[in-house]
C-alpha cells in the first residue's frame, strides 16, 4: 500500500501446538504533503536555461482512509506549463480482478519547436495548450502482463509568443487538422504492457492502440498504433541493451500530434525532432555500458531513426519545409551516474553529418 513507515510482526503461542497467533503493530506514515522541485525541458532546443521548469505539488496517498491516492501538481517554465489533477483507486471495492481507476483533468501548454520549430529570425516561437480530461482503468491480466483501457478528450492548438491562436507556422503548414484555431479528439485507448525481470536479462514491451471517434462531425478521425521494445543482457561485467520503437497513424489528425524524431531520447547527435516528423517512424538504439568505479559507468551506444517516407504525408508537411533529412544516424560515449538526486546521464554524440552534441 505504500502508507505505512514501519510493520513488525510478532508470532505469540496459543494452546494449540499447531496454530500461532499473529499480533502486527503498524506504524502509518504521514500520507499527505506538498513537495516542490525542478527540471529541464528536452523539447526546448534554444538553449538550457529558456528548459528550465519549476515544480510544485499536493499529494495525498489514503483518502478516505481507502489507499485512495490525490495528486494536484503544477509545472511551471518560460515556455512550459503544465498543470495537473489525478485521483487513483488503486484497487475498485468488490472487484477480484484488482482493477484501479484514475481520473485525470490536464491543462498544458508545450513547446512546439519539435515539429514547428524554426531557424529563421522571424520565426515566432510556437507553443501547443492542451485541456485534457479522461478515464483509464488498469489491471493485471496475466502474469508479468498488464493492461489499461481509457476514454480521453482533449481541445489542442497552437498559439504565438502572445498568447494568439495560429492555424499556420511561418512556413504556411497548417496547425490543425480541421483547419479552425483547435482541434477537438475523443480518443478511445488500448494499452498493453509486459515486463520481465531475470539474473541475466529483463525485457519490457509496451503495445498502444489510439482511436479517435468522430461523435460529432468536427471531432477528429484517425487510428494510431505504437510499440516499444526494451531488452537487456549482462554479458560478464557489461551490459548490452538493445531498444526499438516504432508507430503509424492512419487518419486526419493533428500536425503537431505526428512522431518527432532525433534528441536525447531518440536518435543522439541530433537536437530534439531534428530528423524528421513523420506520420510513422522507426526507431533502434543499441548501447554497451560497464561499471567503471562506484556509482559511475560508462557506456557507446548508436541510434538510428527514420520517418519510412511518410514525412510529406503530414498535413502541412512541416518537416519538408524545415528541410529535415527523414532519417539519420548518430554514435558516441557517455558516463551514467547514480545520484541521490536519480539517475544522470552525460552523453557526446556525432551524427551522420558529423555534427556533435552533448545530452544531458
Amino acid at each position: 500500500m505504500g502508507i505505512m513507515e514501519d510493520v513488525t510482526i510478532i508470532p505469540q503461542p496459543v494452546g494449540d501446538s499447531n496454530k500461532v497467533d499473529l499480533v502486527m503493530n503498524l506504524v502509518e506514515r504521514k500520507s499527505g504533503g506538498f513537495s516542490a522541485g525542478g527540471g529541464i525541458s528536452s523539447g526546448i532546443t534554444n538553449g538550457p536555461l529558456s528548459g528550465l521548469i519549476g515544480s510544485f505539488a499536493y499529494s495525498q496517498r489514503n483518502v478516505f482512509g481507502r489507499n485512495k491516492k490525490l495528486n494536484l501538481s503544477l509545472e511551471r517554465g518560460q515556455i512550459d506549463s503544465i498543470f495537473r489533477l489525478n485521483y487513483t483507486d488503486p484497487w475498485i471495492d468488490g472487484d477480484n480482478k484488482r482493477t484501479s481507476r484514475t481520473v485525470m483533468v490536464q491543462n498544458s501548454r508545450t513547446p512546439g519547436t519539435l515539429i514547428h520549430g524554426g531557424e529563421h529570425p522571424d520565426h515566432s516561437p510556437i507553443t501547443i495548450g492542451r485541456v485534457t480530461a479522461g478515464i483509464e482503468y488498469s489491471r493485471p491480466f496475466r502474469p508479468k502482463w498488464s493492461g489499461t483501457l481509457g476514454l480521453i478528450f482533449q481541445h489542442a492548438g497552437a498559439r504565438d509568443d502572445k498568447g494568439n491562436p495560429m492555424i499556420r507556422d511561418f512556413y504556411n503548414s497548417q496547425l490543425t487538422a480541421s483547419g479552425n484555431p483547435y482541434d477537438d479528439t475523443l480518443l478511445a485507448k488500448l494499452e498493453s504492457v509486459y515486463t520481465d525481470s531475470g539474473d541475466q536479462s529483463s525485457t519490457m514491451f509496451v503495445f498502444n492502440v489510439e482511436q479517435g471517434l468522430p461523435i460529432l462531425p468536427e471531432w477528429l478521425s484517425f487510428n494510431r498504433v505504437t510499440a516499444r521494445l526494451r531488452q537487456s543482457y549482462e554479458i560478464g561485467p557489461a551490459r548490452l541493451l538493445l531498444s526499438a520503437s516504432g508507430g503509424h497513424v492512419e487518419g486526419n489528425f493533428s500536425p503537431h500530434e505526428a512522431f518527432a524524431i532525433g534528441g536525447t531520447n531518440s536518435v543522439r547527435g541530433y537536437e530534439e525532432g531534428a530528423v524528421g516528423s513523420g506520420r510513422s517512424y522507426a526507431v533502434g538504439s543499441g548501447e554497451v555500458s560497464c561499471r567503471l568505479f562506484g556509482p559511475l559507468e560508462g557506456v557507446v551506444f548508436g541510434d538510428y531513426g527514420s520517418d519510412l517516407g511518410s514525412g510529406p504525408t503530414v498535413p502541412g508537411d512541416p518537416a519538408g519545409a524545415r528541410g529535415k533529412p527523414g532519417s539519420g544516424y548518430g554514435y558516441g560515449v557517455g558516463i551514467r551516474v547514480d545520484s541521490p538526486l536519480g539517475p544522470l546521464r552525460l552523453e557526446y554524440a556525432f551524427n551522420d553529418k558529423q555534427a556533435r552534441r552533448f545530452h544531458f
